[in-house]
């Protein structure tokens, strides 16, 4: 598992998994009510990224992109 630092709006966290897109959705399930998440998660393995600093070593995935994979993982989890 590779170290990933995922940040989105106030979201800044770091995540141990096997992807990119595993780690944004870890990442937003930690999310809480005073979080504010922009329309991109900028996720990368050399520290945290946003809109300025982003590179193309950054994983740029949208948000809408995370939150389907997220209700997918949810509905995964409370099936029988």
């Amino acid at each position: 598992m590779a170290k990933y630092y995922v940040n989105s709006g106030t979201l800044q966290v770091i995540m141990d998994h096997s992807d990119p897109l595993e780690a944004g959705v870890a990442g937003f399930l930690m999310t809480n009510k005073m979080d504010t998440i922009d329309e991109y998660f900028y996720i990368d393995e050399r520290g945290f990224r946003d809109y300025v600093s982003a590179d193309n070593g950054t994983n740029v995935i949208p948000t809408s992109s995370i939150i389907r994979a997220a209700e997918s993982e949810l509905t995964d989890d409370t099936l029988p």
